[in-house]
């Protein structure tokens, strides 16, 4: 089923999808090394970006009993800034990786989860309607979804053109249950405009997932996610000191706030199993 493109992506719509080899940013999917550089050093960029991301979840994280369960936790970043360690998993085992995981399809019993964790993982999935169907197996009675991902704003659309990182298309159902919005056989087959789709309208989400409902839905970021440098993938940024990066969020909220169709590239969702 196609849906159609609204006005606020008549510039740069798509679909569009560059193959990896196009890929301008460094080390793509290399969750290792990402990981290795950045405890190394602590690139204060993308700390602040980090810290932007994870922060604001300790704020829907229960006592130090709850069950908490990261899927494509990927390098593991989330473990240095929530006050409580979730479980980390992916669909690849790593040293630093808890269990591997099948976001569409988890290894869990019903009703076991307090909190579900996906950051930056939701546009990879090859199937989001399947993965909140799981959600509301495993949660239980009051458990949370807590997700950051992309918002395929104007200037979202232009970096990722610019970049030939991920791709995105507005020309899919997000709430069929059969639709196949990524390639299953890549797991860094990217559709970055699925998060925006699902949750653009949150009374759509919640007619199509009645056992949801989202009592968090704030879009934010604009200089400070190109100014990281990348998270797993890398492009070369200097480092900023303390004050202008705190300039750059302040400068982020009132753009964002303003004009999240131009300038808003991240998007902080938290959803409550009724």
């Amino acid at each position: 089923m196609m849906r159609k493109t609204g006005k606020s992506h008549i510039f740069l719509h798509g679909p569009y999808f560059p193959s990896h080899e196009l890929n301008r940013m460094q080390h793509e999917g290399d969750v290792g090394q990402a990981r290795r550089s950045f405890l190394a050093s602590r690139f204060r960029n993308l700390d602040y970006l980090l810290r932007f991301r994870y922060e604001w979840m300790n704020d829907y994280i229960g006592d130090t009993d709850s069950i908490i369960i990261e899927i494509g936790a990927g390098a593991g970043f989330s473990e240095l800034y929530l006050n409580q360690r979730p479980t980390l998993t992916d669909a690849i085992l790593h040293p630093w990786i808890d269990k591997i995981l099948d976001a569409t399809n988890m290894d869990l019993p019903d009703g076991s989860v307090d909190v579900i964790i996906a950051s930056h993982t939701l546009h990879h999935f090859y199937n989001p309607y399947r993965f909140f169907m799981e959600c509301a197996r495993v949660l239980k009675p009051g458990g949370k979804i807590l997700i950051q991902e992309l918002n395929t704003s104007l200037a979202l659309r232009v970096l990722l053109r610019l970049m030939r990182h991920e791709g995105f298309s507005y020309d899919v159902n997000v709430f069929d249950s059969a639709a196949v919005v990524n390639d299953p056989a890549d797991l860094w087959s990217a559709n970055c405009a699925v998060p925006e789709m699902i949750f653009e309208c949150s009374s759509k989400f919640e007619r199509t997932f009645p056992e949801f409902k989202i009592i968090k839905n704030l879009t934010g970021e604009f200089m400070l996610f190109p100014l990281s440098g990348g998270v797993i993938a890398k492009t070369p940024i200097p480092e900023l000191p303390h004050w202008v990066l705190k300039a750059v969020m302040k400068f982020d909220r009132i753009l964002t706030a303003g004009f999240p169709r131009l300038f808003a590239m991240g998007r902080s969702v938290a959803v409550i199993k009724v």
